[in-house]
């Protein structure tokens, strides 16, 4: 068991104890609450991609942040255009990184890699969604602009996807025992934490379900993965280096979230606050995961 399943399993713990003492916390606590820590410990893992992709690319800073914004303006014009194909969209790109920051230490050759990715992901969200299709429901339902996502919350369908992507993924990472990619151990240590995974969503409304695997699973794993990175580059760097690395884009990305949401709070913006998040996250996303892709493969 590694470090970050030992803090996620803590994380679990400290919940179940949170839901104990407040039997009854309200969706909007739920939100706050999230918020926090997504912005304090989630959004900083994506903070320095554009130090990672220098190190790893030669391009001009200018070509660069014009590509990197020009894909999430790209993506905002998808969401006012097609929203149902913007969220599949997102969920894809969502579900592939997840998949290859989990397993980014092992070697691959083929195509296999990518399915592979693929299908931890979508375990991941659709066992996110399958413990929590009426809480999501419920969520989208409240919000006139985003009733049209209700489309793709089936049960029937969702509980497919589900068995389907849960047991693709199972077989798949026992075959990485026989292929000699993992060890039993490790391959213990990803059914256990899988296992874990199950528990948590199942217990736990969505929105906490996520923000505790996001923060604690993914975001912290990544951040690790990067400093180092960025330790091997230069010897002399420490995690106070690495910090004033991840804060100036941090603070730009947290204020700029909340200023958003704060204009669609005030009714300045048309969208209501959760449709916007949705894609705020999805238009950081889409550039980060290139560049997480390349930092992982180059």
């Amino acid at each position: 068991m590694n470090s970050f399943t030992f803090i996620y399993i803590i994380g679990i713990f400290i919940i179940l104890n949170l839901f104990q003492g407040f039997t009854n916390i309200s969706l909007e606590n739920q939100l706050i609450y999230s918020s926090i820590f997504i912005l304090l410990l989630g959004i900083p893992h994506g903070a320095i991609d554009h130090v990672l992709f220098f190190k790893k690319r030669e391009m001009s800073q200018l070509k660069f942040y014009t590509i990197y914004l020009g894909l999430s303006l790209l993506f905002v014009a998808l969401w006012h255009v097609w929203p149902i194909t913007s969220l599949i969209l997102f969920l894809l790109i969502s579900a592939f990184h997840f998949g290859e920051s989990q397993f980014a230490d092992i070697s691959f050759k083929n195509i296999f890699r990518y399915l592979f990715y693929f299908f931890w992901g979508l375990c991941l969200l659709s066992t996110l969604m399958f413990y929590n299709v009426s809480e999501l429901f419920e969520i989208t339902s409240y919000f006139d602009d985003t009733i049209i996502l209700d489309k793709i919350y089936n049960k029937g369908k969702i509980g497919i996807f589900f068995y389907v992507t849960n047991i693709v993924t199972i077989i798949s990472i026992c075959a990485l025992v026989f292929y000699d990619k993992i060890n039993k151990d490790r391959l213990f240590s990803e059914l256990f934490l899988l296992f874990l995974i199950h528990v948590t969503f199942y217990l736990f409304p969505f929105i906490i379900g996520f923000t505790l695997y996001f923060v604690a699973l993914h975001s912290l794993k990544v951040m690790n993965d990067e400093f180092k990175f960025l330790k091997s580059e230069e010897e002399n760097f420490s995690i106070y280096k690495f910090l004033k690395l991840l804060a100036p884009y941090s603070m730009l990305s947290i204020f700029g979230t909340a200023l958003l949401l704060a204009l669609s709070y005030y009714s300045y913006i048309s969208y209501s606050i959760p449709f916007l998040a949705i894609i705020i996250i999805s238009v950081i996303t889409l550039p980060h995961a290139i560049v997480m892709n390349i930092f992982y493969n180059e």
